[in-house]
């Protein structure tokens, strides 16, 4: 009778460990889902009516006989009929109104209601309906307001400062709302970001996987066809802009090709070392096709061969360029630098040896966005050679550090909005394919020379960033990158890997608060990926700091070696101070420095669901301090461990912030706590962490 109910007890404890388990393994599966329960309040705020300043405006009906004159509110917040403000929505717009007395329109993040097909809006509530594929927004930019609409279904403006504007009267409500919005932030005007979710556009579908998927491709957005022409072209004309509007034929999408004034010189800059046949190669695309014939051609080369030497030598009775032989070790911004120095040109476009043209409006449409008064850089789409293949659509600074977002995936269809399509500004372009006013460069000294390799160009995109400029992407030039699509992975060269973490660490001292921030892609999206995905949280954002300085407990002494269970297997991924970032707060506490211990780890032949991990500090006297693990899901791990029982959540992530341990080396073991039993397991992780004097 004993056992029996000694058995029942224990089912009754896995069947709750389980329970918990399959609840953290829903939200570790689905990051956004888990980014709604960590930042979202549920709490309900009340009607419109309980706001009295506020006035909500469907856009569908702003047509040919609306007016701003007759709504009565002094904020309107203009929304789809096609989805629901979000939770909150009214509270956050009233607020940053109140706090941005400067600002007169401010656009928010949205996401998408995913329905049934036999669901309506009205029983949106049942369980069926599910938040999907959510659209962080950027920080205003005004480049890719001109490309579409990217305010989506979700803006608001102050009624009084625009009451002079006279609305466009078209039927197409669209078209009213777009000459609006770009008439509202003309003359250096600035749109205000909210970066929280504030609508959901209601969508139906098979399935949520095919809704996705037709938002991830579509480019069917207010303002991108060519039935806009004319409201840009119209506000072209209004901003004193000398340019036209050139539709690509397959894909419908309209292009400004700004002017300049005159017939400036552009100088190529080339950097390069005994790579003739590569070099060879893009000088002569660049004679084959350019429409723009006012260049000259600068090649910097650091040391080649007398044998690669003599063939450029001789290459210039060809190919005309100037020769600039410098034998040095290589420096990639240090060349850049001394042939910007050696051009004449207004602008200078800084070039990788291996690129090549392929198309003959290149030049002049990267030139002419340079010469908006508020660009800085600009860069161009970079595909592999003789494919569809993108090797470079933009610079994103994820939270792996920077990289090149849709790298290897195929330019046939369009990514996230439009990634690869529209002109859009971002944080940076690659210096694979930069063009600049030569005034701006070297306004801000040209490339950082202390970057000899690698962020160089990510350094120098971050100033002009914090110059107040706008870098730019054209996703209308293309040209070919013959960079190998089998090119070896620096992060599996340690040599190389040792130099490419020291050259990040540069660039994050030079520019701490970029660390982890991308404002062109926001928080939430700024995963390391090459797609545009939902980033997990980190284990410090899972929880409020007021629990943070309570979760260290002190734990008792390791019990004898000869004792232990170590049938724990652990890897540790990261162990050590987060130098460059702060962490995160919420409710305004002072935030603090961190340590961060990463990784993974399992017990062999058991139900991992059953068992509770915490990571132990022994410092040098035997003490023991107790830390609770945050657990993520390690899809990797579980596809290398396919007869293993719920190892899906092997994943582990903790943190201790600065100030709460004593300083000193502390020994790190993990353990692990039968829910069922009183089995506990013990392992060495082998690693170390010092705690350092707080600063």
């Amino acid at each position: 009778m004993i056992g029996k109910i000694k058995g029942i007890l224990q089912e009754k404890l896995y069947q709750k460990c389980k329970a918990e388990y399959d609840e953290a393994l829903r939200y570790q599966t689905d990051p956004y889902l888990l980014w709604i329960k960590e930042n979202e309040q549920t709490a309900d705020e009340g009607q419109e009516s309980s706001y009295p300043a506020l006035g909500v405006v469907y856009m569908e009906n702003c047509a040919e006989g609306f007016s701003l004159a007759d709504c009565d509110k002094e904020i309107l917040l203009f929304v789809s009929e096609r989805g629901r403000i979000a939770v909150g929505a009214f509270r956050e717009i009233l607020h940053y109104f109140d706090t941005h007395k400067d600002v007169n329109v401010v656009y928010a993040d949205e996401d998408v209601w995913q329905l049934c097909e036999d669901d309506s809006p009205q029983n949106a509530d049942d369980a069926d309906a599910h938040r999907i594929f959510p659209w962080t927004k950027p920080m205003w930019s005004p480049d890719t307001l001109f490309s579409f609409f990217y305010f989506g279904n979700i803006f608001a403006v102050r009624r009084s400062a625009f009451l002079d504007i006279a609305w466009l009267g078209e039927d197409d409500y669209r078209k009213n709302i777009y000459d609006f919005i770009l008439k509202a932030t003309e003359d250096k005007k600035r749109a205000g970001h909210i970066e929280k979710v504030l609508f959901h556009a209601y969508r139906k579908g098979e399935s949520r996987a095919a809704i996705e998927k037709e938002l991830l491709h579509s480019t069917d957005f207010i303002g991108a066809g060519r039935q806009y022409d004319g409201i840009k072209e119209a506000a072209m004309a209004r901003r004193g802009l000398n340019g036209e509007l050139i539709t690509e034929e397959t894909t419908g999408i309209s292009y400004p090709v700004y002017r300049l004034r005159g017939e400036p010189l552009i100088s190529i800059v080339i950097p390069s070392k005994d790579n003739e046949d590569a070099l060879k190669q893009c000088i002569r695309s660049i004679y084959a096709h350019t429409a723009y014939r006012n260049f000259e051609m600068i090649v910097v080369d650091n040391g080649s061969t007398e044998q690669v030497r003599m063939g450029l030598e001789n290459f210039r009775q060809e190919c005309p360029f100037t020769y600039l032989y410098i034998p040095m070790d290589f420096n990639f911004s240090k060349m850049c630098n001394l042939g910007v120095q050696e051009a004449k040109g207004e602008y200078v476009l800084l070039l990788n040896d291996d690129m090549e043209a392929v198309e003959d409006s290149w030049l002049l449409r990267l030139a002419g966005q340079a010469s908006l008064e508020h660009v800085g850089a600009v860069g161009a789409k970079l595909l592999y050679p003789n494919t569809s293949l993108i090797q470079h659509a933009g610079i994103a600074n994820t939270v792996s550090g920077p990289g090149h977002k849709l790298k290897k995936l195929d330019d046939s269809v369009s990514y996230y909005y439009g990634r690869n399509r529209f002109i859009y500004d971002l944080i940076g372009v690659t210096a694979a394919c930069l063009m600049i006013r030569r005034e701006r460069y070297l306004e801000l000294g040209g490339l950082f020379e202390g970057l000899a390799v690698a962020y160089n160009d990510v350094d120098f995109c971050f100033r002009l960033c914090e110059k107040g400029l706008y870098n730019v992407q054209r996703n209308d030039v293309t040209l070919y990158h013959h960079e190998s699509l089998s090119r070896g992975d620096d992060m599996q060269d340690k040599n190389k890997l040792k130099r490419l973490m020291a050259e990040k660490d540069v660039l994050y001292q030079r520019h701490r608060q970029f660390y982890r921030q991308d404002p062109f892609i926001g928080t939430l999206m700024n995963d390391g990926e090459p797609k545009y995905g939902c980033r997990w949280l980190e284990g410090y954002e899972l929880v409020n700091l007021s629990d943070c300085d309570d979760k260290l407990l002190q734990g008792k002494r390791l019990p004898d070696a000869a004792t232990m269970n170590n049938a724990i297997m652990v890897v540790v991924e990261d162990c050590g101070k987060e130098q460059f970032v702060k962490a995160l707060t919420k409710g305004g506490k002072q935030k603090k420095a961190y340590y961060l211990i990463k990784g993974w780890a399992y017990i062999p032949g058991v139900d991992n669901a059953r068992y509770t991990f915490k990571i132990l500090l022994v410092n040098g006297e035997g003490r023991v301090w107790e830390l609770p693990v945050q657990k993520r899901y390690r899809k990797d791990v579980a596809a290398i461990l396919p007869d293993e029982v719920n190892v899906e959540l092997t994943g582990f992530c903790s943190w201790i912030f600065e100030g709460t341990l004593a300083p000193g080396t502390y020994q790190l073991w993990i353990t692990a706590k039968d829910g069922c039993s009183r089995q506990r397991l013990y392992r060495d992780m082998e690693r170390e962490l010092v705690i350092e004097e707080e600063l």
